[in-house]
C-alpha cells in the first residue's frame, strides 16, 4: 500500500473536473495530510486514487493532481487514539510539550525502529503541532507498520469502450456520437449534431454547445430527472434554410435545442420552465424549444 500525500488543502471529487462544476454531494472538501492508497492511476490532470480506507461513503475519488502526492513507503496505521512522544516512556511521565495527541489515521514513514513496547518512527511530514520534529516515540499495541514495495501498483487494462461513430469537431478534436457532451451527463455528440451529420463550423458554436449541455441536465433535473429527446439540435446554414428555421435561428449558434420530454407535453413543460427559464422559450404540438439568447422571449408556434 501506498501513502497519498496531500500538500495543500484542496477537494477530493467524484469527476475529473473542476470542482465548481458538481454538486455539493460530489465532492469532499479535504485537508493537508496523509491517506493510506491501495491504487492510484492518472487521468485528465487528475490522479483517480482508491483509498485503504473510505472517506465519506466511498473510496474511489479524484483529486488534481497539483495538490498531492504519492509516497512509496512504508505506512504507520494509527490503529486507535494514541500519543506519540519525545522519549519511549508513560506519557503521563512526560510534560505536554514532550507529546501529541494523534487520532486513528494513516501516517508516511521513511523508516521504524524497535524500542522495547514502543516504536522510534521517522515521519515523511510533521504533526500538526507547529514543530518539525520527525522523529517520535509510539506505544506499539497502537499502531501496524505496513511494508511496501517501491513501484506502483498495477494498472487493470480499461475496457474498451464503444463511442459510435468518431468525428473532429473545432476545439475539441475527436469525439464519438456516443460520447457525453460534459462529462457523465446525459446528452450526446451524437444528439447535438444528428448523429456526427452537422459538424460544427468553427469553436464557438461547439463552446455554446457544451454551455447549453449543461444548461439542459438543469431542465432535466427541474421536471424530475425524465427522459429527455432532442429532435434538433445544431444546424449549419444549409440545413437551417432547408427546413425553413428562422434566418438568425439559435440552431445556427449552437445553443438552440427543441426537445420532447417522456410523459409531459410542451405545453406542460413550458408552464414548468417559464418562471425559471431567463431566455428564449417556444412550443409547439409536438416539441418545446429553448435557447440562451442574451434575454428573455416566449412564443407558441402553433
Amino acid at each position: 500500500m501506498a501513502t497519498l500525500v496531500v500538500t495543500t488543502d484542496t477537494v477530493f471529487k467524484t469527476q475529473p473536473i473542476q470542482s465548481s462544476e458538481l454538486a455539493d454531494s460530489e465532492k469532499h472538501p479535504v485537508p493537508k495530510g496523509e491517506f493510506g492508497l491501495k491504487s492510484y492511476q492518472e487521468q485528465k490532470g487528475h490522479l483517480k486514487v482508491t483509498l485503504a480506507n473510505p472517506l465519506g461513503d466511498r473510496t474511489e475519488w479524484y483529486v488534481f493532481k497539483g495538490h498531492v502526492e504519492v509516497l512509496n513507503t512504508s505506512t504507520l496505521v494509527v490503529r486507535q487514539d494514541t500519543i506519540f512522544k519525545t522519549k519511549p516512556l508513560q506519557a503521563k511521565d512526560l510534560p505536554d510539550s514532550e507529546k501529541f495527541p494523534v487520532a486513528r489515521r494513516e501516517l508516511a514513514v521513511k523508516n521504524f525502529q524497535q524500542r522495547g513496547i514502543h516504536l522510534l518512527v521517522t515521519l515523511i511530514n510533521p504533526l500538526e503541532n507547529d514543530s518539525n520534529r520527525l522523529d517520535w516515540y509510539v506505544y506499539e499495541g497502537h499502531i501496524d507498520v505496513l511494508k511496501i514495495a517501491t513501484y506502483s501498483p498495477p494498472m487493470d487494462e480499461p475496457e474498451p469502450v464503444n463511442r459510435g461513430i468518431l468525428f473532429r469537431i473545432p476545439g475539441r478534436g475527436q469525439v464519438g456520437t456516443d460520447d457525453s457532451i460534459i462529462p457523465n451527463g446525459n446528452f450526446t455528440w451524437g444528439e447535438a449534431t444528428k448523429n456526427g451529420t452537422r459538424i460544427p463550423v468553427n469553436e464557438l458554436i461547439v463552446n455554446n454547445i457544451i454551455a447549453m449541455a449543461r444548461q439542459m441536465e438543469e431542465v432535466r433535473s427541474r421536471l424530475g430527472n425524465r427522459s429527455i429527446t432532442i429532435t434538433s439540435w445544431y444546424r449549419p446554414p444549409l440545413v437551417n434554410r432547408a427546413v425553413g428555421g428562422a434566418r438568425r435561428s439559435t440552431h445556427l449558434e449552437g445553443h438552440g435545442v427543441d426537445f420532447l420530454v417522456s410523459g409531459l407535453t410542451p405545453t406542460e413543460v413550458q408552464r414548468q420552465l417559464d418562471p425559471w427559464w431567463p431566455a428564449g422559450l417556444g412550443y409547439g404540438r409536438n416539441f418545446t424549444h429553448l435557447d440562451n439568447r442574451a434575454y428573455r422571449a416566449r412564443w407558441n408556434y402553433n
